[in-house]
């Protein structure tokens, strides 16, 4: 990641660190600290819990957590029982007070955001939570598969809208396309909406929370004849076999229907795309030079003969 990009992550931190109170000594006015808040939190959802379950959960040093759990038992926060599956191995869980403590610390917590976000309108406020989960997709390490992925044949209000979008945002960064490769795919999706035919096209859209990180569509032609347009996946997503799916649900729909003949437009610079064209059975068949798109490019058609 360039340094700039690191430096305006920093600068959110510390943004956000200010809003919600993290430099106090102890949080939301309380006699708790956040790793302290934290714990009792963890404890409270996770009755079983054990210290050695909190360490690996919050990455937590176990000396530091032990003077912390020997300073609430003092404070008769917490009791401890003994496993029955290993006598050496000790649950965790909240007294009656230390219940009473947290759900207080978890009203004020409530309280706190709520007083933080009350200007928001709900179209912000949902625009809020779509960032926050995109921060927490965008830095999660672990792989996302094809199980996390929903795939929907039906359009809803704002799906084209954002389709348009991202293909121009996209392109624009990877490929340093121009506006009017944005416009040319805004007519494209208008054309489709207006003579939409639910029994010979279809458009597949690939979702994760909620948020649109895929999309293909079908356009039935004449002669018998489909078109695959607007193929794009957002960057995380590639290379996890959601391409190579999409292209599949393709195939199937397209010999449902019958249809004689395919084909599509792309051009070089997307040979990933290519590649699973010509897997399924498509061949070059045209290459031509343009600027349509804003800057010098080969675009190609591909065709595919039942």
């Amino acid at each position: 990641m360039h340094k700039t990009h690191i430096n305006r992550i920093r600068k959110f931190n510390r943004f956000y660190t200010n809003i919600i109170g993290l430099l106090d000594t102890h949080i939301l006015d309380s006699k708790y600290s956040l790793p302290e808040a934290r714990i009792m939190f963890e404890i409270y959802h996770n009755p079983d819990f054990t210290a050695s379950d909190i360490i690996k959960l919050l990455d937590i040093d176990k000396g530091y957590l032990s003077r912390i759990l020997k300073r609430f038992e003092k404070q008769k926060l917490i009791f401890k029982t003994v496993s029955l599956v290993d006598k050496r191995v000790f649950k965790l869980q909240l007294t009656k007070l230390g219940k009473k403590e947290f759900l207080k610390l978890n009203t004020d917590s409530e309280n706190q955001l709520k007083r933080i976000f009350e200007h928001l309108s709900p179209m912000e406020s949902q625009t809020l939570l779509q960032n926050m989960e995109s921060i927490k997709i965008l830095s999660d390490k672990s792989k996302i598969t094809l199980d996390d992925i929903k795939i929907r044949t039906h359009l809803k209000p704002g799906d084209m809208g954002f389709i348009i979008h991202r293909h121009g945002k996209l392109y624009a960064e990877e490929l340093q396309y121009g506006l009017s490769f944005e416009t040319y795919v805004a007519s494209g999706i208008l054309e489709f909406y207006k003579s939409y035919d639910s029994d010979k096209e279809r458009v597949w859209v690939c979702e994760h929370n909620d948020q649109i990180i895929g999309f293909l569509l079908l356009k039935k032609r004449e002669n018998n004849s489909a078109q695959l347009r607007y193929f794009y996946l957002e960057k995380k997503y590639r290379g996890i076999g959601l391409g190579g799916k999409l292209i599949r649900l393709f195939m199937e729909f397209f010999h449902s229907c019958g249809y004689s003949s395919c084909y599509l437009w792309t051009a070089n610079g997307l040979e990933t795309a290519a590649s699973l064209y010509l897997k399924n059975g498509f061949k070059l068949t045209k290459e031509i030079s343009s600027t349509t798109f804003g800057k010098p490019v080969t675009e190609r058609r591909y065709d595919l003969y039942n």
